[in-house]
Protein backbone atom coordinates (compact mmCIF):
# COMPACT_ATOMS: atom_id res chain seq x y z
CA UNK A 1 0.00 0.00 0.00
CA UNK A 2 2.87 2.24 -0.22
CA UNK A 3 2.19 5.13 2.00
CA UNK A 4 -1.22 5.93 1.35
CA UNK A 5 -2.97 6.33 4.66
CA UNK A 6 -4.88 3.30 6.01
CA UNK A 7 -9.18 3.79 6.22
CA UNK A 8 -11.41 1.68 8.06
CA UNK A 9 -14.87 1.76 7.67
CA UNK A 10 -16.89 1.37 11.38
CA UNK A 11 -20.75 0.93 11.86
CA UNK A 12 -21.40 2.58 15.03
CA UNK A 13 -24.94 1.57 16.74
CA UNK A 14 -25.97 4.47 19.33
CA UNK A 15 -30.08 5.00 20.34
CA UNK A 16 -32.01 5.98 18.15
CA UNK A 17 -29.69 4.42 15.04
CA UNK A 18 -26.58 3.66 13.69
CA UNK A 19 -24.36 6.01 11.18
CA UNK A 20 -21.06 4.56 9.66
CA UNK A 21 -17.55 6.41 10.64
CA UNK A 22 -14.52 6.83 8.17
CA UNK A 23 -11.21 6.35 10.22
CA UNK A 24 -7.68 7.00 8.36
CA UNK A 25 -4.38 6.16 10.31
CA UNK A 26 -2.32 8.78 8.37
CA UNK A 27 1.38 7.49 8.83
CA UNK A 28 4.16 10.33 9.73
CA UNK A 29 6.28 10.99 7.41
CA UNK A 30 10.61 10.15 8.30
CA UNK A 31 12.19 12.97 9.38
CA UNK A 32 15.29 13.95 7.70
CA UNK A 33 18.24 12.37 9.39
CA UNK A 34 21.46 14.73 10.42
CA UNK A 35 24.76 14.09 8.54
CA UNK A 36 27.91 13.56 10.48
CA UNK A 37 31.35 13.47 9.12
CA UNK A 38 34.72 11.93 11.38
CA UNK A 39 37.85 14.28 11.69
CA UNK A 40 40.72 12.46 12.10
CA UNK A 41 43.53 14.16 14.23
CA UNK A 42 47.11 13.26 15.00
CA UNK A 43 49.36 15.10 16.61
CA UNK A 44 53.07 14.69 16.88
CA UNK A 45 55.63 15.05 20.10
CA UNK A 46 56.63 18.51 20.91
CA UNK A 47 53.13 20.22 19.91
CA UNK A 48 50.57 21.56 21.67
CA UNK A 49 46.93 22.84 20.80
CA UNK A 50 43.88 22.24 20.03
CA UNK A 51 41.78 19.90 18.80
CA UNK A 52 43.77 16.71 20.02
CA UNK A 53 44.65 13.72 19.04
CA UNK A 54 41.97 11.19 18.38
CA UNK A 55 38.88 11.00 16.20
CA UNK A 56 35.83 13.65 16.19
CA UNK A 57 32.51 13.63 14.98
CA UNK A 58 30.98 16.63 13.48
CA UNK A 59 27.74 17.56 11.80
CA UNK A 60 27.67 18.17 8.14
CA UNK A 61 28.91 22.01 7.94
CA UNK A 62 30.24 22.57 11.29
CA UNK A 63 32.76 24.89 11.89
CA UNK A 64 35.98 23.66 13.44
CA UNK A 65 38.79 25.52 14.95
CA UNK A 66 42.33 24.66 15.45
CA UNK A 67 45.64 26.08 16.83
CA UNK A 68 48.74 24.55 17.16
CA UNK A 69 52.49 25.71 18.66
CA UNK A 70 55.97 23.76 19.11
CA UNK A 71 57.18 23.68 22.50
CA UNK A 72 60.46 25.47 22.99
CA UNK A 73 62.57 22.40 21.93
CA UNK A 74 60.99 21.84 18.39
CA UNK A 75 60.87 23.87 15.25
CA UNK A 76 59.76 23.49 11.57
CA UNK A 77 55.80 23.27 12.57
CA UNK A 78 54.02 21.98 10.03
CA UNK A 79 49.83 21.54 9.91
CA UNK A 80 48.40 19.49 7.30
CA UNK A 81 44.67 19.49 6.25
CA UNK A 82 43.63 16.70 4.27
CA UNK A 83 47.41 16.18 3.27
CA UNK A 84 47.64 20.12 2.50
CA UNK A 85 49.87 22.65 4.20
CA UNK A 86 47.66 25.05 5.83
CA UNK A 87 48.23 27.97 8.48
CA UNK A 88 48.59 26.23 12.48
CA UNK A 89 46.00 28.74 13.31
CA UNK A 90 43.17 28.88 11.64
CA UNK A 91 39.01 27.48 10.87
CA UNK A 92 37.39 24.78 8.27
CA UNK A 93 34.28 23.56 7.82
CA UNK A 94 33.36 19.45 7.90
CA UNK A 95 31.90 18.81 4.53
CA UNK A 96 33.44 15.73 4.05
CA UNK A 97 35.44 13.36 6.31
CA UNK A 98 38.87 14.99 7.31
CA UNK A 99 42.74 14.49 8.34
CA UNK A 100 44.10 17.28 10.40
CA UNK A 101 48.36 16.23 11.28
CA UNK A 102 50.36 18.60 13.08
CA UNK A 103 53.99 17.96 12.84
CA UNK A 104 57.37 19.11 13.86
CA UNK A 105 60.93 18.03 14.58
CA UNK A 106 63.66 18.39 17.87
CA UNK A 107 66.30 20.87 17.04
CA UNK A 108 67.35 21.19 21.01
CA UNK A 109 68.61 17.21 21.35
CA UNK A 110 69.29 17.48 24.79
CA UNK A 111 70.33 20.27 27.52
CA UNK A 112 73.03 19.95 30.39
CA UNK A 113 72.41 22.10 32.97
CA UNK A 114 75.53 23.88 34.92
CA UNK A 115 75.40 25.80 38.13
CA UNK A 116 77.19 28.56 36.37
CA UNK A 117 77.18 30.23 33.13
CA UNK A 118 79.17 28.73 30.15
CA UNK A 119 80.21 32.18 29.08
CA UNK A 120 83.10 32.50 27.60
CA UNK A 121 83.71 28.52 26.97
CA UNK A 122 83.70 27.23 23.13
CA UNK A 123 83.46 23.18 23.26
CA UNK A 124 86.67 20.84 22.20
CA UNK A 125 85.52 17.53 20.76
CA UNK A 126 87.61 14.49 21.40
CA UNK A 127 88.43 11.40 19.21
CA UNK A 128 86.02 9.15 21.33
CA UNK A 129 83.61 12.32 20.98
CA UNK A 130 83.36 13.22 24.52
CA UNK A 131 82.48 17.07 24.71
CA UNK A 132 85.03 19.15 26.96
CA UNK A 133 83.85 22.95 27.93
CA UNK A 134 83.90 25.39 31.06
CA UNK A 135 81.92 27.31 33.39
CA UNK A 136 82.06 30.38 35.15
CA UNK A 137 82.10 34.45 34.71
CA UNK A 138 82.48 37.70 35.97
CA UNK A 139 78.85 39.59 36.63
CA UNK A 140 79.35 43.43 38.33
CA UNK A 141 76.54 42.33 41.35
CA UNK A 142 78.15 39.16 42.23
CA UNK A 143 81.63 39.31 41.14
CA UNK A 144 83.41 35.76 39.84
CA UNK A 145 81.72 32.63 39.86
CA UNK A 146 83.46 29.77 40.00
CA UNK A 147 84.60 27.79 37.11
CA UNK A 148 84.16 23.50 36.36
CA UNK A 149 85.94 21.47 33.56
CA UNK A 150 83.15 19.39 32.50
CA UNK A 151 83.32 16.22 29.96
CA UNK A 152 79.81 14.59 28.57
CA UNK A 153 79.54 11.86 26.32
CA UNK A 154 77.78 12.51 23.26
CA UNK A 155 73.89 11.68 24.58
CA UNK A 156 74.54 14.62 26.74
CA UNK A 157 75.38 12.12 30.18
CA UNK A 158 78.18 13.38 32.33
CA UNK A 159 81.30 11.22 31.97
CA UNK A 160 83.61 13.90 34.89
CA UNK A 161 83.36 17.15 36.15
CA UNK A 162 86.49 18.71 37.94
CA UNK A 163 86.02 22.06 39.88
CA UNK A 164 88.88 24.39 39.27
CA UNK A 165 87.80 27.35 41.38
CA UNK A 166 87.83 30.30 38.82
CA UNK A 167 85.93 30.90 35.48
CA UNK A 168 87.28 29.10 32.33
CA UNK A 169 88.17 29.97 28.93
CA UNK A 170 88.17 27.40 26.29
CA UNK A 171 89.96 24.03 26.20
CA UNK A 172 92.41 22.92 23.78
CA UNK A 173 93.07 18.83 22.84
CA UNK A 174 96.15 17.74 22.40
CA UNK A 175 98.49 14.50 22.61
CA UNK A 176 96.04 12.18 23.41
CA UNK A 177 93.40 14.36 23.79
CA UNK A 178 94.73 15.86 27.18
CA UNK A 179 92.84 18.68 27.73
CA UNK A 180 95.04 22.46 28.44
CA UNK A 181 92.23 24.69 29.52
CA UNK A 182 93.46 28.56 30.87
CA UNK A 183 91.30 30.26 33.94
CA UNK A 184 90.40 34.20 33.93
CA UNK A 185 93.69 34.43 36.57
CA UNK A 186 96.18 32.58 33.28
CA UNK A 187 96.68 29.79 35.08
CA UNK A 188 96.97 27.28 32.58
CA UNK A 189 95.29 23.33 33.61
CA UNK A 190 96.42 19.93 31.69
CA UNK A 191 93.86 16.84 31.92
CA UNK A 192 94.17 13.82 30.63
CA UNK A 193 90.96 12.87 28.78
CA UNK A 194 90.07 10.62 31.67
CA UNK A 195 89.99 13.72 34.25
CA UNK A 196 93.45 13.08 36.18
CA UNK A 197 95.38 16.24 36.48
CA UNK A 198 98.77 16.25 34.78
CA UNK A 199 99.87 19.79 35.47
CA UNK A 200 99.45 23.39 36.40
CA UNK A 201 101.14 26.57 34.71
CA UNK A 202 101.65 29.95 36.07
CA UNK A 203 104.84 30.57 35.81
CA UNK A 204 105.25 33.86 34.38
CA UNK A 205 108.23 36.26 34.35
CA UNK A 206 106.35 39.54 34.69
CA UNK A 207 103.43 40.94 36.83
CA UNK A 208 101.08 41.93 34.42
CA UNK A 209 96.85 43.20 33.98
CA UNK A 210 95.53 39.58 34.10
CA UNK A 211 92.23 40.64 32.00
CA UNK A 212 88.68 39.51 32.70
CA UNK A 213 87.73 39.22 28.94
CA UNK A 214 88.88 38.21 25.68
CA UNK A 215 89.54 34.47 23.74
CA UNK A 216 92.50 32.88 25.93
CA UNK A 217 92.96 29.31 24.38
CA UNK A 218 96.15 27.46 24.08
CA UNK A 219 97.27 26.59 20.43
CA UNK A 220 98.75 22.98 19.60
CA UNK A 221 101.47 22.93 17.53
CA UNK A 222 101.63 19.55 15.51
CA UNK A 223 104.48 18.30 17.61
CA UNK A 224 101.89 18.68 20.90
CA UNK A 225 104.14 22.24 21.89
CA UNK A 226 101.23 24.29 23.82
CA UNK A 227 101.34 27.70 23.09
CA UNK A 228 99.90 30.19 25.76
CA UNK A 229 99.15 34.30 25.75
CA UNK A 230 100.62 35.72 29.11
CA UNK A 231 103.16 38.32 29.40
CA UNK A 232 103.85 37.35 25.51
CA UNK A 233 103.59 34.38 24.35
CA UNK A 234 105.61 31.14 25.77
CA UNK A 235 105.54 27.38 24.67
CA UNK A 236 105.71 24.67 27.04
CA UNK A 237 106.31 21.06 27.43
CA UNK A 238 102.72 19.25 26.86
CA UNK A 239 103.38 16.25 29.12
CA UNK A 240 105.06 17.96 31.80
CA UNK A 241 104.28 22.11 31.46
CA UNK A 242 107.77 23.18 31.25
CA UNK A 243 108.35 26.19 30.19
CA UNK A 244 111.10 26.07 27.03
CA UNK A 245 110.89 30.00 25.50
CA UNK A 246 109.23 32.97 26.36
CA UNK A 247 109.06 36.20 24.21
CA UNK A 248 107.68 39.50 25.84
CA UNK A 249 106.42 42.99 24.33
CA UNK A 250 109.53 43.81 22.27
CA UNK A 251 108.94 47.86 23.98
CA UNK A 252 106.85 46.83 26.60
CA UNK A 253 107.90 43.43 28.68
CA UNK A 254 104.36 43.43 30.77
CA UNK A 255 101.80 44.31 28.21
CA UNK A 256 99.49 41.22 28.39
CA UNK A 257 98.21 38.87 25.72
CA UNK A 258 94.03 39.24 25.77
CA UNK A 259 93.73 37.19 22.80
CA UNK A 260 95.43 33.20 22.00
CA UNK A 261 97.94 32.73 19.49
CA UNK A 262 97.09 30.39 16.42
CA UNK A 263 99.75 28.48 14.26
CA UNK A 264 100.38 28.91 10.58
CA UNK A 265 100.71 26.10 7.72
CA UNK A 266 104.77 26.42 8.53
CA UNK A 267 104.60 26.16 12.18
CA UNK A 268 105.08 30.38 12.29
CA UNK A 269 102.88 31.17 15.77
CA UNK A 270 100.89 34.70 15.30
CA UNK A 271 99.74 36.16 18.61
CA UNK A 272 98.96 39.85 20.01
CA UNK A 273 100.86 41.08 22.56
CA UNK A 274 99.76 44.52 24.00
CA UNK A 275 96.46 44.42 21.82
CA UNK A 276 98.06 46.64 19.85
CA UNK A 277 100.76 44.56 17.97
CA UNK A 278 100.78 41.09 16.18
CA UNK A 279 104.28 39.06 16.30
CA UNK A 280 105.52 36.18 14.06
CA UNK A 281 107.33 34.22 16.20
CA UNK A 282 109.24 31.11 14.94
CA UNK A 283 108.85 27.41 16.26
CA UNK A 284 112.48 28.22 18.37
CA UNK A 285 111.43 31.47 19.63
CA UNK A 286 112.68 33.68 17.31
CA UNK A 287 110.75 36.65 15.80
CA UNK A 288 110.14 36.87 12.54
CA UNK A 289 108.38 40.15 12.42
CA UNK A 290 105.69 42.73 14.33
CA UNK A 291 102.94 44.69 12.43
CA UNK A 292 101.27 47.41 14.42
CA UNK A 293 97.75 48.56 13.61
CA UNK A 294 97.66 52.25 12.61
CA UNK A 295 96.94 54.02 15.76
CA UNK A 296 98.38 53.00 19.03
CA UNK A 297 94.98 53.11 20.93
CA UNK A 298 93.54 50.38 18.22
CA UNK A 299 93.33 46.72 20.44
CA UNK A 300 92.22 43.70 19.44
CA UNK A 301 90.27 41.34 21.89
CA UNK A 302 90.00 38.19 18.78
CA UNK A 303 92.29 35.96 17.95
CA UNK A 304 93.92 35.82 14.25
CA UNK A 305 91.99 33.90 11.42
CA UNK A 306 94.03 32.36 8.72
CA UNK A 307 92.82 32.00 5.23
CA UNK A 308 94.50 29.79 2.19
CA UNK A 309 97.14 32.21 1.06
CA UNK A 310 98.40 32.94 4.83
CA UNK A 311 97.07 35.69 4.77
CA UNK A 312 95.27 36.92 8.73
CA UNK A 313 92.56 38.63 9.24
CA UNK A 314 92.31 40.49 12.64
CA UNK A 315 89.69 43.17 13.79
CA UNK A 316 90.56 46.20 15.56
CA UNK A 317 88.80 48.28 17.89
CA UNK A 318 89.22 52.24 19.04
CA UNK A 319 87.67 55.72 19.16
CA UNK A 320 89.13 55.79 15.61
CA UNK A 321 86.29 53.38 14.38
CA UNK A 322 86.39 49.19 13.97
CA UNK A 323 88.25 47.84 11.69
CA UNK A 324 89.31 44.60 9.69
CA UNK A 325 93.06 44.14 9.19
CA UNK A 326 94.50 41.76 6.26
CA UNK A 327 98.08 40.81 6.73
CA UNK A 328 100.33 38.95 4.42
CA UNK A 329 102.74 36.17 5.95
CA UNK A 330 105.33 38.56 5.66
CA UNK A 331 103.99 40.93 8.22
CA UNK A 332 103.04 43.41 5.25
CA UNK A 333 99.52 45.15 4.90
CA UNK A 334 97.08 43.37 2.30
CA UNK A 335 94.34 45.70 2.72
CA UNK A 336 92.14 47.25 5.90
CA UNK A 337 88.75 48.30 5.98
CA UNK A 338 85.83 49.98 8.12
CA UNK A 339 83.61 47.94 9.52
CA UNK A 340 79.88 49.31 8.64
CA UNK A 341 78.12 51.39 11.43
CA UNK A 342 81.94 50.84 12.81
CA UNK A 343 80.59 47.64 14.70
CA UNK A 344 83.12 46.42 17.02
CA UNK A 345 84.37 42.87 16.62
CA UNK A 346 85.12 40.74 19.70
CA UNK A 347 84.85 37.03 17.82
CA UNK A 348 87.46 35.89 15.33
CA UNK A 349 86.97 35.96 11.55
CA UNK A 350 85.83 32.96 9.49
CA UNK A 351 87.01 31.75 6.19
CA UNK A 352 84.72 30.15 3.58
CA UNK A 353 85.85 27.76 0.74
CA UNK A 354 85.53 30.38 -1.65
CA UNK A 355 87.48 33.13 0.23
CA UNK A 356 84.61 34.91 1.92
CA UNK A 357 85.05 36.31 5.45
CA UNK A 358 82.83 35.92 8.11
CA UNK A 359 82.31 38.18 11.35
CA UNK A 360 79.88 39.11 14.25
CA UNK A 361 79.67 42.08 15.48
CA UNK A 362 78.28 43.65 18.79
CA UNK A 363 74.94 46.04 18.68
CA UNK A 364 75.82 49.93 18.31
CA UNK A 365 75.65 52.54 15.71
CA UNK A 366 71.97 54.38 14.77
CA UNK A 367 69.77 51.29 14.40
CA UNK A 368 71.97 49.76 17.21
CA UNK A 369 71.41 45.86 15.76
CA UNK A 370 74.35 43.73 15.92
CA UNK A 371 75.31 42.53 12.19
CA UNK A 372 76.69 38.83 10.23
CA UNK A 373 78.77 40.67 8.04
CA UNK A 374 80.08 38.73 4.63
CA UNK A 375 83.19 40.27 2.71
CA UNK A 376 85.12 39.29 0.08
CA UNK A 377 88.62 38.32 0.01
CA UNK A 378 89.50 41.92 -0.65
CA UNK A 379 87.78 43.44 1.94
CA UNK A 380 84.32 44.66 0.30
CA UNK A 381 81.23 44.28 1.47
CA UNK A 382 78.61 41.27 0.46
CA UNK A 383 75.63 41.71 2.65
CA UNK A 384 75.03 42.24 6.67
CA UNK A 385 72.02 40.61 8.19
CA UNK A 386 70.92 42.39 11.32
CA UNK A 387 70.81 40.38 14.54
CA UNK A 388 68.11 41.86 16.16
CA UNK A 389 64.11 41.63 16.99
CA UNK A 390 64.92 41.56 21.19
CA UNK A 391 66.03 44.63 23.03
CA UNK A 392 69.45 46.04 21.61
CA UNK A 393 71.09 46.18 24.84
CA UNK A 394 70.91 42.25 24.89
CA UNK A 395 71.77 42.01 21.07
CA UNK A 396 75.49 41.37 21.35
CA UNK A 397 77.33 39.07 19.58
CA UNK A 398 80.67 37.92 20.83
CA UNK A 399 81.05 34.46 19.00
CA UNK A 400 82.94 33.43 16.29
CA UNK A 401 80.64 32.14 13.45
CA UNK A 402 80.68 28.66 11.72
CA UNK A 403 80.44 27.30 8.77
CA UNK A 404 78.98 24.02 7.56
CA UNK A 405 80.10 22.14 5.24
CA UNK A 406 76.53 22.66 3.49
CA UNK A 407 77.44 26.27 3.71
CA UNK A 408 74.88 27.34 6.09
CA UNK A 409 76.84 29.76 8.42
CA UNK A 410 75.75 29.67 12.12
CA UNK A 411 75.86 32.46 14.53
CA UNK A 412 74.14 33.28 18.41
CA UNK A 413 73.80 36.76 19.93
CA UNK A 414 72.98 37.67 23.45
CA UNK A 415 69.12 37.97 22.31
CA UNK A 416 69.55 34.23 23.23
CA UNK A 417 69.11 33.28 19.34
CA UNK A 418 71.11 30.63 17.46
CA UNK A 419 70.90 31.76 13.72
CA UNK A 420 71.12 29.57 10.43
CA UNK A 421 71.79 31.70 7.35
CA UNK A 422 72.35 30.51 3.90
CA UNK A 423 75.51 32.08 1.87
CA UNK A 424 74.03 34.64 0.48
CA UNK A 425 72.74 36.08 3.94
CA UNK A 426 68.96 34.55 3.93
CA UNK A 427 68.06 33.56 7.04
CA UNK A 428 67.93 29.90 7.15
CA UNK A 429 65.96 29.51 10.95
CA UNK A 430 66.46 30.81 13.81
CA UNK A 431 65.69 29.18 17.37
CA UNK A 432 65.59 30.74 20.71
CA UNK A 433 68.08 28.57 23.00
CA UNK A 434 69.48 31.12 26.05
CA UNK A 435 71.98 33.67 26.50
CA UNK A 436 74.76 33.48 24.09
CA UNK A 437 78.16 35.24 24.86
CA UNK A 438 81.66 34.16 23.61
CA UNK A 439 80.70 30.90 23.03
CA UNK A 440 80.83 29.64 19.67
CA UNK A 441 79.21 26.82 17.74
CA UNK A 442 80.64 23.45 16.98
CA UNK A 443 79.40 21.13 14.63
CA UNK A 444 80.38 17.14 15.00
CA UNK A 445 80.11 15.26 11.42
CA UNK A 446 76.25 13.58 12.77
CA UNK A 447 75.31 16.97 12.25
CA UNK A 448 74.91 18.04 15.89
CA UNK A 449 75.98 21.29 16.99
CA UNK A 450 76.85 22.23 20.39
CA UNK A 451 76.74 25.70 21.88
CA UNK A 452 77.01 26.92 25.71
CA UNK A 453 75.31 29.50 27.10
CA UNK A 454 73.64 31.33 29.87
CA UNK A 455 70.47 31.50 32.02
CA UNK A 456 69.04 34.79 33.70
CA UNK A 457 68.10 33.44 37.15
CA UNK A 458 69.40 33.86 39.99
CA UNK A 459 73.47 32.99 40.33
CA UNK A 460 73.45 32.73 35.99
CA UNK A 461 72.79 29.30 35.62
CA UNK A 462 74.67 27.99 32.80
CA UNK A 463 73.63 24.99 30.09
CA UNK A 464 75.66 23.02 27.31
CA UNK A 465 72.61 22.52 24.18
CA UNK A 466 72.92 20.05 21.68
CA UNK A 467 71.05 21.33 18.66
CA UNK A 468 70.11 19.54 15.38
CA UNK A 469 71.61 21.45 12.57
CA UNK A 470 71.39 20.47 8.82
CA UNK A 471 75.27 20.49 8.62
CA UNK A 472 77.50 17.82 8.77
CA UNK A 473 80.89 18.85 9.84
CA UNK A 474 82.78 22.39 8.81
CA UNK A 475 82.64 23.39 5.48
CA UNK A 476 86.37 22.13 3.66
CA UNK A 477 87.42 25.88 4.16
CA UNK A 478 91.24 27.31 5.22
CA UNK A 479 89.54 28.30 8.41
CA UNK A 480 86.11 27.06 9.34
CA UNK A 481 85.25 27.93 12.87
CA UNK A 482 86.81 29.34 16.62
CA UNK A 483 90.52 28.30 16.62
CA UNK A 484 90.17 26.19 13.35
CA UNK A 485 89.09 23.02 14.30
CA UNK A 486 86.82 20.73 16.70
CA UNK A 487 89.69 20.20 19.05
CA UNK A 488 90.43 24.20 19.18
CA UNK A 489 93.79 23.50 18.25
CA UNK A 490 94.06 26.98 16.22
CA UNK A 491 96.33 25.49 14.34
CA UNK A 492 96.10 25.78 10.18
CA UNK A 493 95.68 22.15 8.60
CA UNK A 494 94.62 20.98 12.45
CA UNK A 495 92.83 17.81 13.52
Amino acid sequence: MGNKPLCVVVLLTVIGGSYLSLSCNKKKPHEPETIRYTLTVSVAEGIYGSPPAGEFTHPENDTVKYVYHAELEFANLSVLLDGRSVSADSVFVMNKDRTLEAVCERRILWRYLTPHSVYYSTPAIGDDGAIYFGSGLYTTDQGWAPGTLYALNPDGSLRWSREIGEALYSPALGIQDNIYIMDRTYTVHAFSATGSPLWKFDDYENTFVRRDMGQRTPAIGADGTVYIGGDGLYALDPLSGAKRWHVPHQRFPRRECMASPVIGRDGTIYVMIGEDSLYAIRPDGRKKWIFGFDHEDEMSFADPSIDAEGVLYLPSESDWGAKLYAVHSNGSLKWRVRLAGDRIVRGSVTVGVDGMLYLATKAGGQDKSAYLIALSASGTERWRYALKELSPQYADSYTTPSIGADGVIYVAAENGRLYALTSDGRLHWKHDIAGFNWSSPTIVADGTLYIGGMGFGANYPGMLSAVRSTSHGYAASPWPHFRHDNKNSGRFGGP
